[in-house]
């Protein structure tokens, strides 16, 4: 057999609808994820840490 042969004879199996669909959940929601992390990032930063400790004008914190 030749390189030619043995490349038509090993197809690969198109793949289903209920594939495509999986498929395109993950996509969907890496973007959702993605989207998140975006705006949460996009917060002002004591927004963002509000549950770290708040700082005080003369070098303390507080809870």
């Amino acid at each position: 057999m030749s390189s030619k042969e043995l490349s038509k004879s090993k197809k690969t199996p198109k793949p289903t609808e209920r594939e495509l669909a999986l498929d395109a959940m993950r996509q969907a929601s890496e973007q959702e994820l993605t989207g998140m992390i975006r705006r949460q990032l996009a917060l002002p930063m004591n927004k963002r840490t509000h549950f770290l400790r708040l700082r005080l004008p003369n070098g303390g914190s507080c809870l």
